[in-house]
């Protein structure tokens, strides 16, 4: 019985032993935030700003990619929403998107609409349009983009002098 169980143990670690690799040294684990400022990264002891979107940072180690790379330099555009003042709902920590009024300034060329309203506390996935307990979808929701009607662009990334209007 004894030789038994040790057959056993034997069988169940020697092939974890065979085949044991190491975990990747770069693997990082992904980082939750609540705004950029919680994703700051230091980076041969410089500062680099890090998307926060969906509440996860766009970027953990240095060794990533920069893919929401900061542009000091902000593409303006106008940002209008039915009943619906975004300056007060925008949090000052946010770093890649500023809202004045029905201005609004991104720090990253590379920004979508939906992440975007995201810094507003807005959702906007696939056809709705979703806010303080209300939600509006399908044929409720229009949007304009420079005076012309359009589809619902929710992935659509704005240029320096859009106009988007969004009402219900």
């Amino acid at each position: 019985m004894i030789v038994f169980l040790v057959l056993l143990v034997l069988g169940f670690v020697i092939p974890g032993v065979i085949n044991y690799e190491p975990a990747d040294a770069a693997a990082v684990e992904p980082r939750l935030c609540s705004s950029d400022a919680d994703c700051y990264l230091f980076c041969d002891d410089v500062p680099e700003p890090t998307l926060c979107s969906e509440n996860l940072c766009a970027r953990n180690s240095c060794d990533e990619a920069v893919y929401y790379g900061y542009n000091p330099v902000p593409v303006t555009f106008t940002l209008q929403l039915e009943n619906l003042t975004l300056k007060d709902r925008s949090d000052p920590r946010d770093l890649f998107v500023k809202f004045e009024d029905e201005k609004v300034q991104l720090f990253s060329s590379k920004l979508l609409l939906y992440q975007i309203l995201e810094k507003a506390g807005i959702i906007y996935d696939a056809e709705c349009l979703a806010f303080e307990g209300k939600k509006f979808c399908g044929e409720e929701l229009k949007m304009e983009l420079n005076g012309n009607n359009s589809t619902l662009y929710r992935n659509y990334a704005p240029k320096e002098g859009d106009l988007i209007k969004i009402f219900y």
